[in-house]
């Protein structure tokens, strides 16, 4: 709980800082006075003056504010200060300090993403066959789970996501794969079937694939505290052998077997767990434990509520590490946040359209929960959640709400075409607007996480037993 939290305070002010030391810098390189620079509401924590601003640090760490001399229109100015004055600045001087706090949000996205590539290299995944469908193209050819993919049409393959890339350029057409199993090397000619399927966000695609899967050595990496795992005594490192006396060989056969096949995931009522024999080898040894898995529920993007069996169990990745040089890590970091800004934005569409749920939608709670999770899972992980939340933070500013920085600008850009401020009464009526819409968001998002908390801990509906005539 401490680690939880405590990585989510650092999170958030990281975020709230760079946020706002945007806005500070732009003022201060325009010429206008920064009369305050907090992080945190109040009630007030710590504060000191330096020349003509005071910093602060508040005790509720769930915002920022850089208030500016004359922030609000009308304010009265000494004649001397009035070139220090944001009011009495150009709109796009007023735009440029405006836009700056989300703009600092996304550039720390790249910076801290090149950084991570360039430090600790690319992650892939070896391209070791893993379990095939008897049905799959792959498997039909003659490709066997076991197999290290070397080639393709010529072209030597090292890593897993290099297949899916010479699948994305053959558009179907027949292809040449050259294998290493034991120590033969043996070609097959594999024609990709074209699949249907949904993205990420629920829409449909359509795609080549010749049913590759890649190897993953059933070694749990990770055992979650309070899940039947934990209390069945299974432990980090543990190689899992069998489930219920049947050969584990894979990740995916443990998914399988503890899960079922796809079709009974993500039910939403599932059927009662029951215990399973689980055999692991652990420093030399064999060992067997039992362990019931639970239903766990998740939202899907309609907002409806799917269980599936879990065990409280993570894989450990056996990923290989390519080094890249600082050039090539800062395209990854401007490819990888181009990509998250892209998917934030149409997933705030698909909001506006009801194609999603609100009811995916997080607040602090759950921000919480997954910067505990990754802090756990090391420096890498955490960082790029930091980058994706200040992503999401930059986006969600930039939404023409009058209390957002989107708000602001859309102000300032309708008064820069009437050429003459908009009247007090009407900004009034603006803020009230956003104030209430911001708390409604607020208030939203805290009742998503109360009720995820509900949801897992309450457990799936009861199934109804039916007699079967066979």
């Amino acid at each position: 709980m401490l680690i939880t939290i405590a990585s989510f305070l650092v999170l958030l002010l990281i975020l709230i800082f760079v946020h706002e030391l945007g806005h500070f810098l732009a003022a201060k390189l325009l010429g206008v006075r920064v009369e305050r620079f907090s992080l945190g509401f109040p009630p007030k924590l710590w504060s000191k003056k330096i020349g003509q601003t005071e910093y602060r640090i508040c005790w509720l760490p769930l915002g920022g504010s850089v208030s500016l001399l004359a922030e609000q229109p009308g304010t009265t100015v000494a004649p001397e200060d009035i070139k220090y004055s944001f009011s009495h600045k150009p709109n796009w001087v007023k735009m440029i300090i405006v836009f700056a706090g989300p703009l600092f949000n996304i550039v720390f996205a790249v910076l801290a993403l090149w950084v991570m590539s360039w430090v600790m290299g690319i992650q892939h995944v070896a391209s070791t066959v893993g379990p095939l469908s008897p049905d799959s193209q792959a498997y039909e050819a003659g490709i066997r789970r076991g197999d290290i993919i070397t080639e393709i049409d010529g072209k030597p393959i090292q890593f897993f996501d290099e297949i899916s890339d010479a699948l994305e350029k053959c558009q179907g057409r027949p292809m040449d794969i050259m294998v290493a199993r034991g120590s033969s090397a043996l070609t097959f000619k594999v024609t990709p079937a074209l699949k249907e399927g949904l993205t990420l966000l629920g829409d449909p695609t359509s795609y080549y694939s010749l049913g590759l899967t890649p190897q993953t050595k059933p070694i749990i990496g990770q055992v979650l505290d309070g899940k039947p795992a934990q209390e069945a005594g299974l432990k980090e490192g543990d190689l899992v052998t069998a489930i219920n006396g049947v050969p584990v060989e894979d990740w995916q056969d443990l998914v399988v077997l503890v899960q079922g096949p796809e079709s009974q995931r993500a039910l939403e009522a599932p059927p009662a767990p029951e215990p399973l024999l689980i055999t692991v080898s652990r420093e030399g040894q064999t060992l067997n434990f039992s362990a019931t898995p639970v239903a766990e529920g998740r939202q899907d993007l309609k907002g409806k509520t799917l269980y599936t069996f879990m065990l409280g169990i993570a894989v450990r990745p056996d990923l290989i590490r390519e080094p890249v040089g600082p050039i090539r890590a800062f395209g990854n970091g401007l490819k990888d946040t181009w990509a998250t800004v892209e998917l934030t934005y149409i997933s705030l569409y698909k909001l506006i359209q009801n194609k999603i749920s609100a009811k995916v939608m997080g607040g602090p709670i759950m921000i919480a929960e997954v910067a505990g999770r990754k802090i756990r899972d090391g420096l890498a992980d955490f960082v790029s959640l930091m980058a994706l939340i200040s992503i999401n933070l930059a986006i969600i500013n930039l939404v023409p709400l009058p209390v957002l920085d989107g708000g602001q600008l859309l102000i300032f850009s309708i008064e820069a075409i009437r050429r003459r401020p908009l009247s007090m009464k009407l900004r009034e009526i603006t803020q009230m607007v956003g104030v209430t819409a911001l708390l409604a968001l607020m208030i939203l998002v805290f009742y998503n996480d109360i009720s995820r908390l509900v949801t897992r801990f309450s457990g799936p509906p009861a199934v109804q037993t039916q007699t079967v005539t066979e």
